[in-house]
């Protein structure tokens, strides 16, 4: 196995120095030369303090001397000093995933949690992980530049920005269902920028309705391209809080789609709770609209917040998105098991169809498919790509795809 991350900057925070050796060993093994480390939480604070380099990933124990891990993630969230965590303990999951929840909340991307010993493969996998994370998308190793909203105004008129579309497959089937658009700022210095690095930045600035209505009518020209080479696929786009507040979206999307011959039931649009929350009058009219149009309505990261029941109740939706936080690792962790497992009962009763993100390995998939899941979606699948090359990763894909279904009754 040839890997090498030479771009990457890790930091591994451990006390005993047995493993913090060890772990900094395996990532001299994938070839990752920039390497941090530090004995406890205010050690590792105080090396960053006076350390040109900024890890684009933390690896932390919890329990440690002084500064545990738990506190160390908060000053780490705080200060921007990292990106994404990997958190290493032999602690019970339960204890984990709460930890887990805590890091996401502060706005750190969690790669994964790793039991010790540390082995070679879970780290590359954890590493690999990372690298086709939304938050890693084109960056070289530097820390971008806080992009203004002239800079993104500029990269929307100049034709800069992209969509990549990640399969979602059926997995009963292993058919493919419908795709996700996902926004890409093909910057011409720093290479493909994730929208987390610009979307906040045009929600904030009032561009959000123009960088909306691009994504929508680039997804749906791309679905008509699909359909007129007899791939009559759904596509997914995510609505932002501001563009749910916008009395007249619901009619600029039919008209959008009726203008281009996309008829409504094959675009689904995916809202967080969150966003809903942001204005509630105005968000529920919208979605009561849209659904009235035709459109389908997927509630978006389910399983990450606390009302997503309270949202169930009283919006339309004809999709529910489990998030990865239940997916990933659930085939090892029970508890997570039987809230996965609740969460596509509860789905069924409803007659909403189940998609569970994040599934990353055949232990996710087989899983999934054996709870009763409808659709899985993740890098065992497929990751994003152009909208142009997902003809040829189907037809090439077949045989993945074959495996991914269930073995025939003999």
């Amino acid at each position: 196995m040839t890997v090498s991350y030479p771009h990457l900057c890790v930091m591994v925070v451990e006390d005993s120095t047995v493993q913090r050796l060890h772990a900094l060993d395996l990532l001299a093994s994938l070839g990752i030369t920039r390497r941090l480390e530090a004995a406890d939480g205010q050690q590792a604070l105080d090396v960053l303090a006076v350390s040109p380099e900024r890890p684009d990933i933390l690896i932390t124990d919890l329990e440690m001397p002084g500064m545990d891990g738990v506190d160390l993630i908060r000053h780490i969230a705080e200060q921007k000093l990292a990106t994404a965590l990997i958190v290493v303990s032999s602690r019970e999951t339960t204890l984990l995933a709460t930890v887990e929840t805590m890091a996401l909340e502060h706005g750190l991307e969690v790669i994964g949690v790793a039991q010790k010993p540390l082995s070679f493969e879970h780290l590359a996998e954890l590493i690999e992980r990372y690298r086709g994370s939304p938050v890693a998308a084109g960056r070289s190793g530097s820390v971008l530049p806080h992009f203004s909203l002239d800079e993104i105004r500029t990269g929307l008129e100049t034709h800069q920005l992209v969509l990549h579309y990640q399969p979602k497959v059926t997995t009963f089937s292993g058919v493919m269902r419908g795709a996700e658009a996902l926004v890409r700022w093909n910057h011409p210095q720093y290479g493909l920028v994730a929208p987390l690095d610009f979307v906040p930045v045009a929600e904030q600035g009032g561009l959000i309705d123009d960088l909306t209505d691009w994504v929508l009518e680039s997804a749906l020209r791309q679905v008509h391209a699909w359909h007129a080479r007899g791939l009559t696929i759904v596509v997914a786009v995510n609505l932002s809080a501001k563009s749910l507040a916008v009395p007249d979206l619901a009619d600029r999307i039919a008209t959008m789609a009726s203008r281009i011959g996309v008829e409504p039931k094959y675009l689904m649009l995916e809202i967080t709770e969150t966003a809903v929350m942001s204005d509630l009058a105005l968000s529920l009219g919208t979605l009561a609209r849209l659904r009235l149009k035709g459109f389908g309505l997927s509630i978006d990261d389910f399983g990450t917040g606390f009302s997503s029941m309270q949202q169930l109740s009283r919006i339309p939706f004809t999709e529910l998105k489990i998030d990865r936080s239940l997916v990933h690792g659930a085939a090892e962790k029970p508890h997570l098991h039987v809230m996965l497992q609740s969460t596509i009962e509860m789905s069924k009763k409803l007659h909403l169809t189940t998609v569970a993100e994040g599934v990353e390995n055949p232990a996710d998939w087989q899983l999934i498919r054996l709870l009763g899941c409808d659709v899985g979606q993740g890098f065992y699948v497929a990751r994003p790509m152009p909208g142009e090359e997902l003809a040829g990763w189907l037809k090439q894909g077949l045989t993945h795809l074959r495996m991914l279904r269930p073995p025939s009754p003999s």
